[in-house]
């Protein structure tokens, strides 16, 4: 794990980073009233009117990490150690990648595609928390745009970087940037290899309701994994016309993981003692095409963006396990999955301007998703002799239409800035399980409207309101009525009649500059329905059912803190933190009381540049408990450390160490009357790593040189 760094700000209006806008035979228009640039030590936070714009790509720790490394620098975002992502305690997050969705980061893999991903090629992360009405409403805390590094249209540049470590560790990627009159291409290559161990305890106190007595299990797997992946884009940027430009993105990501998990559990049954051993691998492969047009129209902010993705997504699991409950009692089994997920989508933006300052965004949008599941089991006292296991082996395709229609209107007056819209939405849910016949048909329409205020104090301060409604739809193997296997105590079944989560949010900001500090102040407040989280329930003979639920209500209240600035001219800092109360209803949950707490996070950032050539970076993380609907989640504290030596202007060293006390771990506590676990995660020790990064081609006639370093850039604001 890494806690990153948000070490410079920089505050200004951005357009939405789909695409960039195409040349026109137009003065550029100039820049807003209400901007506000700081330029500080190592980072950049660019501010609009609906999201907030974190620069990783000055990082050092981000530089030889992952994308789960880069989110956990950023303030409010939580990332576990399974790669369950939260923003401001909240997991129902939507992440893209430049604006559009991604295969790779919907559904179970999104986890190991974060822990896997390089994050080399990333320039910064936006947070959305309360995205207008022209994006989707899925994510009930909002979306988390991924902004990756594209380079500047008249720029020929590639960039070499690799870093090792101890236990075979490691990463390579290269990316480059080859521009011309009308055409620029782009592309970069990423290999990422990780070997660590994954153990665990299961400690369980239950109810015996056939004779009232406590029953204990503990429950202990040793496991060591090794992961692999590689990955490949190429974009490529055609000017047909000073008004028109055609873009389009090909990538591929592929690899896999594996493990041999050794589980141990004694308990007071004899039926929940046994010894487990087994080989797993989890192959993933996604392949993804996108395709733009956008078309600038005579007068200001006037355009027609016409935007198509494809999507596919595989992922193949085999597990070959062998179970020991006693002499003569041996039980051998073979699971293999294979899901597949396809994703079609179109949109067409219509912008024009209305008056002097006024501004009309129309648009319709058509997503179509398809997943397919395929379980195949089979258990046998030996090899020669495996048969079918119904609760292994079941087929599930489940396909999701939306069709939305949305406007957004915008306007300045005087010093207020404001921005309406609606965003309507028709679904279709067609659900078959095939293994049992049964095929599920649902639609439901919903109106999400959303308003955004900014007024504008002085010259250096800014506050500003909004509200949106948010959905969370539950996934694919949520809704899978199926009863499936997850080991001798534990299975899983989805429930097709699940609604999705409504949420409504509110939000304030304040935002203060004050020469080479910032800080800003946030208020929020989300309240939802139904929404959907995990239950356990006691099935009898010491098994637990694993199934979703949709809860009654839910409350969030909290405030969020960011601070940066320098102590002196070669130490800055950057600190931000994040308190909230949440309170949940389960009532389906098996649970009678509503359970409330108050946690938060926190994050401390120094950086040190004693002489011209060195960085040095110290920051850590703190995640406070956790409320879920039968239980929390403990907290947890990370340190990392990252030094940077800059050779020349085309050759650096760098250096980084995550989780440097060893402190990395995860523990989840599940209370009730009848049940009582608690889980525990380790993690895979400190994880250091050398690299060496390598500048090579021009920019605009000079040498590359590795952006933001560079800590005595003067401090402006538009207009100074």
């Amino acid at each position: 794990m890494a806690a990153g760094s948000i070490l410079a700000l920089t505050l200004h209006s951005t357009p939405t980073p789909k695409q960039s806008t195409p040349p026109a035979d137009r003065k550029p228009a100039s820049p807003p009233q209400d901007e506000i640039v700081v330029t500080g030590a190592q980072a950049e936070v660019s501010s609009s009117i609906d999201r907030r714009s974190f620069n990783v790509a000055k990082d050092i720790l981000v530089q030889n990490g992952t994308v789960a490394d880069a989110l956990r620098s950023v303030p409010g975002v939580d990332v576990d150690m399974e790669g369950r992502v939260s923003l401001r305690g909240d997991p129902g997050v939507t992440i893209m990648i430049d604006g559009r969705p991604s295969a790779e980061l919907r559904g179970e893999q999104r986890g190991v595609t974060l822990e896997s991903m390089t994050a080399s090629q990333i320039e910064r992360v936006e947070i959305i928390s309360n995205p207008s009405a022209a994006m989707s409403p899925e994510g009930s805390a909002g979306v988390i745009n991924i902004v990756t590094k594209r380079g500047s249209r008249g720029s020929r540049s590639a960039t070499v970087r690799a870093a090792a470590g101890l236990h075979g560790r490691g990463n390579m990627d290269a990316n480059g940037t080859l521009p011309g009159k009308k055409l620029k291409l782009t592309g970069d290559l990423s290999y990422r290899r990780f070997r660590g161990p994954a153990d665990s305890t299961l400690e369980r106190e239950r109810t015996d309701f056939s004779t009232g007595a406590m029953v204990r299990t503990r429950q202990t797997t040793d496991d060591r994994t090794a992961m692999q992946m590689h990955s490949g884009r190429l974009g490529a940027e055609y000017d047909i016309s000073p008004r028109s430009r055609l873009t389009g993105n090909l990538s591929y990501r592929g690899g896999n993981q594996g493990g041999r998990p050794v589980v141990q559990s004694v308990s007071d049954l004899p039926a929940a003692t046994f010894d487990r051993r087994a080989d797993t691998d989890i192959s993933l492969q996604s392949f993804m095409a996108k395709t733009s047009w956008r078309r600038t129209l005579p007068g200001r902010a006037h355009e027609l963006v016409v935007n198509f993705d494809f999507d596919n997504s595989h992922q193949r699991s085999r597990i070959d396990g062998e179970t020991y409950f006693g002499p003569g009692q041996t039980s051998v089994e073979r699971i293999a999955t294979h899901s597949e997920w396809t994703g079609l989508s179109s949109r067409v933006d219509y912008k024009r301007p209305i008056g002097k300052s006024g501004s009309l965004n129309l648009g319709y949008e058509v997503d179509l998703a398809m997943s397919d599941f395929d379980y195949r089991g089979v258990r046998g006292a030996l090899l020669d002799e495996l048969a079918p296991v119904p609760s292994l082996t079941n087929r599930f395709d489940l396909e999701q239409t939306v069709h939305a229609g949305y406007g957004t209107f915008q306007t300045e007056v005087g010093k207020w800035e404001a921005q309406v819209g609606l965003r309507a939405e028709q679904v279709v849910l067609d659900i078959d399980q095939r293994t049992d016949n049964v095929q599920i048909k649902r639609d439901y329409f919903r109106l999400y409207p959303t308003v955004h205020l900014g007024y504008e104090l002085s010259a250096t301060e800014k506050v500003k309101a909004s509200y949106s409604r948010r959905i969370k739809r539950p996934s694919a193997r949520d809704l899978n009525p199926y009863t499936s296997y997850l080991d001798p105590l534990n299975l899983r079944r989805g429930n097709p009649f699940l609604r999705p989560e409504v949420t409504d949010s509110f939000e304030a900001l304040w935002e203060r500059r004050k020469g080479g500090t910032f800080q800003s102040l946030t208020a929020f407040y989300r309240t939802s329905r139904d929404g959907v989280t995990d239950v356990v329930e006691d099935i009898g003979n010491n098994v637990f059912l694993n199934t979703r639920e949709n809860l009654a209500t839910g409350e969030k209240v909290g405030v969020e803190v960011v601070a940066s600035g320098r102590v002196s001219k070669k130490l800055s800092y950057n600190v931000s933190g994040t308190f909230l109360w949440n309170q949940i209803d389960p009532r389906q949950a098996g649970v009678s009381r509503r359970r409330s707490g108050t946690t938060g996070t926190a994050r401390a950032s120094l950086t040190w540049q004693p002489w011209s050539k060195d960085f040095i970076q110290l920051n850590g993380n703190y995640s406070g408990p956790q409320l879920i609907a039968q239980g929390y989640r403990k907290s947890g504290v990370v340190v990392n450390v990252g030094y940077r030596r800059k050779l020349d202007e085309r050759f650096s060293l760098t250096f980084t160490g995550q989780n440097i006390l060893d402190t990395s771990r995860q523990e989840t506590v599940i209370d009730t009357p009848f049940l009582r676990d608690r889980i525990r995660r380790d993690g895979a020790g400190p994880v250091l790593l050398f690299g060496l990064t390598w500048n090579l081609g021009s920019q605009k006639g000079r040498k590359q040189t590795e952006p933001g370093f560079d800590f005595d850039q003067g401090t402006t604001a538009p207009g100074a």
